[in-house]
């Protein structure tokens, strides 16, 4: 019925309507903006924390047209955001679910971008606040050194060896920090079918070498897990890069400062 109803609604004076929509649909209502406050922005499962206090939300009488928030892996939020009752459905940046102006549709899916963030994430802060079971921070300082340091090595023994011309040694970005270089050095000696992720046969070499070359052992044991943010099973080079304390800006900054 929604549907049949939909054209007549559409042709309707819309003053009102518009400007419910302009300001973002009825949905993004204060309701929703105070749960977010509550919430903690700062963890990493805000959508879901939101989607909790929604569903006790809507359990009380009177509140059946409570917005419930869709969420996708890793605490983000699903592109397209939709409250059924009124028939819209709107964009928002994943990382804190709040709407982009202008994109709400009705009786329609809006076209949204699924990579839309608040804050382009650093991923190396993603891992600030996570805790590696078992392994404390000077700790956990001690066995990313120690990680870097083997791979560091492993990378200049392969650049130097010619025997191990197979192990795909590629240029240099010149743009790269030594730790990035190895990284990425790294990343590549993993991903053996080059499709952009090391999965879970792949990751097997990776768990061997942490077990063989760093220290101390205790924060090998959950390492590849705090190390999978989105804890899709497999590991992305930003990911790598994250885990392991290697992060872009940080090296340009250092680079810069080190030439002046």
């Amino acid at each position: 019925s929604d549907d049949a109803s939909a054209p007549a609604l559409e042709t309707q004076p819309q003053g009102d309507e518009e400007d419910i929509a302009s300001r973002y649909p009825t949905l993004w209502t204060e309701q929703v903006k105070s749960r977010q406050n509550k919430t903690n922005k700062s963890s990493a499962s805000s959508c879901d924390q939101e989607l909790q206090s929604a569903l006790e939300e809507a359990k009380q009488p009177q509140k059946d047209n409570v917005f419930i928030p869709e969420c996708a892996q890793g605490g983000l939020y699903k592109p397209v955001q939709c409250h059924p009752s009124t028939g819209y459905c709107w964009c928002v940046l994943v990382d804190t679910g709040r709407p982009i102006p202008g994109t709400s549709t009705r009786y329609e899916q809006p076209k949204c971008d699924n990579g839309a963030r608040a804050h382009p994430t650093k991923t190396k802060d993603l891992y600030k606040g996570r805790q590696l079971q078992g392994c404390p921070g000077a700790k956990k300082n001690e066995f990313l050194t120690s990680v870097l340091d083997a791979l560091s090595t492993d990378m200049v023994h392969a650049v130097s060896d010619p025997s191990l011309s197979s192990s795909r040694v590629s240029e240099p970005d010149p743009n790269h920090t030594l730790e990035e270089r190895v990284v990425h050095w790294y990343f590549k000696q993993l991903d053996k079918n080059s499709s952009g992720d090391i999965g879970k046969k792949e990751i097997k070499p990776f768990k061997r070498f942490l077990r063989k070359k760093s220290k101390p052992k205790k924060c090998v044991k959950k390492f590849v897990e705090y190390c999978d943010v989105n804890n899709d099973k497999s590991l992305s080079v930003q990911e790598l890069m994250g885990c392991l304390g290697v992060t872009k800006e940080e090296g340009k900054a250092e680079t810069k400062k080190r030439h002046s």
